[in-house]
């Protein structure tokens, strides 16, 4: 089963990057894209995105290797994938 984990503050990056598992994808949202530059990103084997607009209206730069995506590509993430989980 392949999960999309959706992390909206910072604090539960740490549990999140515990449970990935290969298939799934993480995505930040609201502050939680205040920890889409933390480095063990480039490790977790997942494809990594964050929402370019709330990184834009909190002055945060999205890079590699976090994906900058729209709410509609929000929207077929979670379609793509058997369930999320929200970490907060």
């Amino acid at each position: 089963m392949s999960l999309l984990h959706v992390v909206s503050r910072p604090a539960g990056l740490d549990s999140c990057l515990a449970n990935v598992a290969d298939g799934d994808a993480l995505l930040f949202l609201g502050d939680g894209v205040y920890a889409a530059s933390d480095a063990r990103l480039a490790t977790a084997g997942v494809p990594v995105a964050a929402i370019a607009e709330d990184a834009a209206g909190r002055g945060v730069a999205v890079a590699a290797p976090v994906s900058p995506v729209g709410y509609e590509a929000f929207v077929e993430l979670v379609v793509a994938h058997d369930a999320s989980v929200s970490w907060g």
